[in-house]
């Protein structure tokens, strides 16, 4: 979905993010690597300078089923995107924006930059969400997934005794 930078009004303007918005679902998915059980929330723009820089909102939660990093079990990944990101073209007219009467502050260092009047919203939804993706996938019961991931290990280890192998260990005799 693209929005006209032009066409903003300048009260703003939010759009409405679910799962019948087929460019979120795309975009949600392929954050997600899978498609979205639940998608919901908006995304609001409005400008911020009279040069063309945009104020985007993003506050939109999104899951998809998963499987576990942990116990290998399926689980539903979720993930919250609650981000303020500034907008600028990249250039105006023939001319390479410089940024102009733009003063970043330490909390508007999240610049993104946008070509030919246009904000393309998927690329908007999918960043927030890839960002707001934590670094591993676990089952939200963490109990019942340590209880998993401790019989796994021990199923691979074979035994908790650490002289299980030696049991039946025998010198040789004889030849050597």
């Amino acid at each position: 979905m693209k929005i006209l930078v032009e066409g903003i009004p300048s009260a703003g303007r939010e759009i409405d993010v679910g799962l019948g918005d087929p460019w979120a679902v795309e975009a949600a998915a392929v954050a997600l690597d899978g498609p979205p059980s639940a998608l919901r929330g908006q995304i609001g723009v409005r400008r911020a300078t009279t040069k063309g820089v945009v104020l985007v909102d993003v506050s939109v939660t999104a899951s998809a089923r998963a499987t576990c990093d942990r116990c290998g079990e399926p689980c539903l990944r979720t993930t919250t995107a609650d981000s303020h990101l500034l907008y600028a073209p990249e250039e105006k007219g023939t001319e390479a924006y410089d940024g102009g009467e733009v003063e970043l502050e330490a909390e508007d260092l999240d610049l993104g930059w946008y070509t030919d009047g246009e904000i393309i919203l998927d690329d908007v939804l999918r960043e927030a969400l890839t960002l707001a993706l934590p670094s591993r996938t676990t089952c939200a019961d963490t109990q019942e997934c340590d209880k998993r991931t401790d019989a796994l290990l021990d199923a691979a280890r074979g035994s908790s005794d650490p002289f299980a192998a030696l049991r039946g260990w025998k010198p040789r005799t004889g030849e050597g």
